[in-house]
């Protein structure tokens, strides 16, 4: 099953460049969009299962993720922040263990 990504005037320029992306293994040098199925042992059971399988494909690149509430924001940022600090703190408990098994310097 081939479909010209370039030429599909029904899937708008925005789809184009991310199924471009997405699917670049799947897309041959004309821009076709290369998919078969050898799951079923019929002919047409296999172009249904193709259409399927292009038809998600198509879904994926169209996908648009939902904007995030203020809420989920504040809390997205407070849990970097908490994050950070524990990476910090860790950090400083590593270096004052490897500190301290260090040999103290003598003065004479």
């Amino acid at each position: 099953m081939r479909l010209n990504v370039l030429e599909a005037d029904f899937i708008p320029d925005w789809v184009k460049e991310k199924l471009l992306e997405q699917e670049k293994n799947r897309i041959n040098n004309d821009f076709e969009l290369v998919v078969q199925s050898q799951r079923h042992r019929t002919q047409l059971s296999n172009i249904d299962d193709a259409l399927s399988k292009m038809q998600s494909m198509i879904d994926k690149a169209s996908w648009l993720p939902k904007e995030a509430t203020e809420e989920k924001k504040k809390r997205i940022k407070a849990l970097k922040k908490k994050a950070k600090e524990m990476r910090l703190d860790k950090k400083k408990k590593h270096s004052a263990k490897k500190a301290d098994r260090r040999r103290p310097i003598k003065f004479d």
